[in-house]
């Protein structure tokens, strides 16, 4: 978090933005001049948020392009300025939508768009689908809002938890509980790991979370940590749907724009993905920040 401090030298007020970095579990301090004497909040605003851009453009990422730090800042910019002129009901309810479809269509249900909308947005079942399809809407909608009003920091719990809401009404067996089995993933020569790792795995994903949370760029770990998840592949079923929803929750927790992941581009997400089994991260990050550019063009 960036902040300005006033440091008065020889009767003089100097002005500076002031960020504190962790570096080896120590914090350093990084000061940047600004001006003397006193300065509007414009002024002040302006320069901080020039200055956060330098911070994150300095971060040393092996899987983000200078390029593509500013294309997010801006694109983050443009989305909030967007959604300022819409009513925030309307909106949620029209991008939940959305994304309860395209979620759940990536992983094969055959719900259409407005399927989805008269499931959750009017309690009317359509004719012809099934009671899964129709709780698999239900469910995606409910981790959805939890999701939106959670306030705390990620942790197992809150991962069981969700995996628990996609899985209600559905499979309660395994519903919040980790595979009991060796899965393979259809159609791909990834091997992912023997489900008794599973549980460390996690406890290992998260731990690189909160190693790495103050060092990458919020949209890059939020984007890699959904891929490094469904790579250990914890769950039986809903492993994808649990993956987009987390990376979400990150994206919003450090006030970046959610992602909706659109069905008519599953083939080049999914390879996206395959990639990333392998810890090559360049496509899906690129592949993000072309998602999140059309949505913001689809608003």
């Amino acid at each position: 978090m960036v902040y300005h401090e006033k440091r008065k030298i020889n009767n003089k007020v100097l002005n500076y933005l002031v960020y504190n970095k962790r570096v080896d579990g120590k914090f350093k301090k990084i000061s940047k001049f600004i001006g003397n004497g006193k300065l509007s909040k414009q002024r002040v605003a302006k320069f901080k948020k020039e200055f956060e851009n330098e911070l994150k453009i300095s971060i040393n990422s092996e899987n983000l392009t200078k390029e593509q730090f500013l294309e997010i800042e801006n694109l983050k910019e443009i989305y909030y300025n967007k959604i300022k002129k819409f009513d925030k009901n309307n909106f949620n309810e029209a991008f939940f939508t959305e994304l309860t479809y395209d979620s759940n269509a990536i992983e094969g249900s055959t719900l259409s768009l407005s399927d989805t909308s008269l499931i959750i947005n009017e309690g009317i079942a359509p004719k012809g689908k099934t009671l899964r399809e129709i709780n698999e809407a239900k469910n995606h909608l409910e981790a959805i809002k939890f999701i939106k009003n959670y306030k705390g920091d990620l942790n197992e719990i809150l991962i069981l938890k969700l995996h628990k809401m996609i899985l209600n009404n559905i499979f309660p067996r395994f519903a919040g509980v980790y595979r009991n089995k060796n899965v393979r993933i259809r159609g791909s020569d990834v091997k992912l790991p023997g489900h008794e790792k599973v549980p460390q795995l996690i406890k290992n994903l998260i731990y690189w979370y909160k190693k790495n949370k103050s060092s990458l760029h919020p949209f890059e770990l939020s984007v890699i940590f959904s891929i490094k998840f469904v790579t250990i592949h914890p769950f039986i079923d809903g492993n994808g749907r649990v993956s987009r929803l987390l990376m979400n929750l990150l994206l919003g927790k450090f006030d970046y724009p959610w992602i909706n992941i659109r069905f008519k581009n599953r083939k080049e997400y999914l390879e996206a993905v395959r990639e990333g089994n392998y810890e090559k991260y360049k496509k899906i990050i690129k592949f993000a920040i072309q998602q999140l550019k059309e949505n913001i063009e689809d608003f």
